[in-house]
């Protein structure tokens, strides 16, 4: 059984999480107001793609700072209700008004590749700031965080 648990203990490893998962999603809203905003050359592209790779950093980022797991599995996640989405859109079940315009109305393969290119971006992102922060705690490779 999954359960999600807003992440309040306290230790190095938990907050080096947390403050990651802060930033990545920070990352991810600024791409979304760039998206939003946005009104130059390659508008449909940027609006239509760029903006499936920040929503799924951002969905990512939420996983990471609510359900305290492997990297892998919070992977797995991200690309499963990024997939559900998609789903949606196949079978026509697209909610209206604003849900419409979250899930969006129109299945396209290309998001795929474009939620693919932002898991990837945000377990990249995880991987990095937790292995520069093991470097700048002092820990050593061989020596495992205190549980």
């Amino acid at each position: 059984m999954i359960r999600f648990v807003l992440i309040a203990e306290f230790g190095e490893d938990v907050n080096l999480m947390r403050r990651a998962m802060v930033l990545l999603g920070g990352v991810a809203l600024a791409v979304g107001a760039f998206t939003l905003f946005y009104r130059g050359p390659g508008q449909p592209f940027i609006r239509g793609y760029v903006s499936d790779v920040g929503a799924t950093m951002l969905v990512y980022a939420f996983l990471g700072l609510l359900w305290r797991t492997t990297a892998a599995r919070r992977t797995l996640a991200t690309a499963a209700i990024a997939a559900a989405a998609e789903f949606y859109q196949i079978v026509g079940m697209t909610p209206p008004g604003i849900g419409g315009v979250l899930v969006g109305a129109f299945p396209d393969p290309w998001d795929l590749v474009a939620y693919a290119i932002g898991v990837g971006v945000a377990l990249a992102w995880e991987r990095r700031s937790v292995r520069s922060g093991d470097q700048t705690s002092g820990l050593s490779d061989s020596t495992p965080p205190a549980r």
